[in-house]
């Protein structure tokens, strides 16, 4: 069977794991991947270095077609290594460098890139629409040539591979890598493919109390607030429905009573279908929920109300209006319900909402910027079914 994949190369002590998660949420933030797969591998070859592997983990896209989606995702502008970088700068590695393969024995190409802040240099032989062709590109350079091929009329099919592999060495991305690391890279490689240690999840957020903690700080920090100041000793159930833990480490973190601010309200909002203004429902609002008309069909879902949504000042109110966001039993997805009955995905988690709700309110460098684009992407597609 013909080995196919897309891979990063990396010195651990650069590249963390929460770099590699967030970097390839951000790069898929528009693309419709479900259930991407992210594996880490040592890659014994190469000393210093390890690689990870990903793969979109849609059945609907093998063979071929997860060939396509590897080149196009890695041929993107804002491409996994690229947003990796990004987020281990971010993670206090600004002088990180990042390699990146793409490769198939199906059809010829071999697609190798260095990544680093100042630039990048790339060196690729593949299949193009008249024939094999090889190129090199830089910042400043962009250069493509056909690979020619001379063969004797009468040539066994043997020396025809043999030809091909003379021709096409040379301008391998493999071979450039190799070059670069100073050890064979693509043996490397396939061993490592099938040897990993251990899976990286793709979250443009990580999940989890302490997780959602550390959004509330970083909300908190941006808008100059203190943390844990007027949070309830204690979170009452609603309907028979004990509040996540997520939402209980947002109760301890969240600044409940900001003098400078005590409305509270999030205004204008837009990620999925959290659209309008949005407050955090206090103590007694929660109790309040024990008598919400209709409210038993949310509970029978195990939704826990956090949140309250007006329409938006902008739109006159309209669909945001009596919304409650509510969070499941996961403490991780978030819901939009409607008169205590109609409910749909709200499309960010619960860490995402908090993150867009600190990047909005802060000045954000070029991959914040990405970053909440992402997030606005992705909660857009999973409002939508997607």
């Amino acid at each position: 069977m013909a080995t196919t994949f897309a891979a990063l190369i990396f010195r651990p002590a650069e590249i963390p794991d929460r770099a590699l998660s967030q970097g390839f949420a951000v790069a898929l933030g528009g693309w419709d991947v479900a259930s991407p797969r992210l594996f880490v591998a040592p890659l014994p070859g190469v000393p210093g270095f390890c690689a990870a592997y990903y793969a979109s983990g849609d059945p609907a896209v093998a063979g071929g077609d997860e060939l396509d989606h590897l080149s196009e995702l890695f041929d993107d502008e804002l491409s996994p290594p690229v947003a990796v970088l990004d987020a281990a700068a971010e993670l206090g590695h600004p002088g990180a460098t990042i390699f990146a393969l793409v490769f198939s024995e199906e059809i010829v190409h071999d697609d190798g890139w260095r990544f680093e802040a100042s630039g990048f240099v790339r060196h690729f032989v593949r299949e193009g629409e008249d024939g094999i062709e090889a190129g090199v590109e830089a910042p400043d350079r962009s250069d493509l040539v056909a690979v020619e091929i001379d063969l004797p009329d009468d040539a066994t099919e043997q020396q025809e591979r043999e030809a091909m592999d003379r021709a096409i060495r040379p301008h391998r991305g493999s071979t450039y890598l190799s070059a670069e690391l100073g050890a064979p890279v693509l043996g490397a490689l396939m061993g490592g493919l099938f040897a990993p240690e251990r899976r990286v999840d793709v979250h443009l957020v990580e999940p989890g109390p302490a997780s959602i903690a550390g959004e509330v700080s970083r909300l908190n920090r941006v808008l100059r607030r203190e943390d844990g100041r007027g949070a309830p000793a204690s979170l009452p159930p609603v309907r028979g429905v004990a509040s996540p833990a997520t939402y209980e480490a947002f109760a301890r973190a969240y600044d409940w009573a900001d003098p400078a601010d005590p409305q509270d309200l999030y205004r204008e909002l837009a990620i999925g279908a959290v659209e309008g203004t949005l407050r955090f429902l206090r103590e007694d609002e929660l109790r309040g929920h024990e008598r919400e008309p209709g409210w038993e069909a949310a509970a029978a879902r195990r939704l826990y109300p956090i949140a309250r949504l007006s329409g938006s000042a902008l739109g006159g109110g309209g669909v945001a209006q009596r919304a409650v966001v509510a969070l499941a039993p996961d403490g991780e997805q978030l819901w939009i319900v409607r008169g205590g009955t109609s409910a749909a995905p709200a499309g960010p988690t619960f860490g995402e909402l908090l993150r867009y709700l600190s990047l909005g309110w802060s000045r954000r460098s070029d991959a914040e910027e990405d970053l909440i684009g992402a997030l606005m992407l992705r909660a857009r597609l999973r409002s939508l079914g997607g």
